[in-house]
């Protein structure tokens, strides 16, 4: 997209939207879930920016019980409702963080999204699952939706 002549405004743009927790939570399910024990994942809304394209940043302290593994990943949902409406890109592994052992570290990896509608709303949620037989526990987490020109 060019902007050679154009004002640029925020709904031009987009506006950068994130969210944070810092209270530690656990889980011992083997699929994506946004429940934690103890916990809350993040989720922001957000209206798409003209180039439908965003940058998904996803973090968190991250361990495991065992040797076991933790994901951490996003999906995003038509609408502003975070967990509601239809998946525009559904929870997958390709998208995680995912960390083996029980070693705490942060991670964090950024994930482009293209193909979204401009000015359409939207929400991003944080979902989590572990491996079988281990707890996957997750602190200081955050998710920021970044608009990209």
């Amino acid at each position: 997209m060019a902007f050679a002549g154009q004002r640029l405004t925020a709904n031009v743009l987009g506006v950068a939207e994130s969210s944070a927790e810092t209270a530690s939570g656990s889980t011992t399910s083997t699929t994506y879930t946004a429940t934690l024990t103890g916990g809350t994942a993040c989720g922001v809304a957000f209206v798409a920016p003209a180039s439908g394209t965003v940058l998904v940043h996803n973090s968190s302290f991250v361990d495991n019980s065992t040797s076991g593994r933790s994901y951490m990943t996003f999906r995003i949902r038509t609408g502003g409702t975070i967990g509601s409406g239809t998946d525009v890109v559904a929870a997958v592994d390709d998208n995680a963080v995912s960390v083996l052992g029980a070693d705490d570290a942060s991670f964090g990896r950024a994930v482009m999204v293209e193909g979204l509608t401009a000015g359409a709303t939207y929400n991003c949620q944080q979902l989590f699952k572990a491996s079988a037989g281990t707890t996957a526990t997750f602190q200081w987490k955050k998710l920021v939706v970044q608009p990209v020109p």
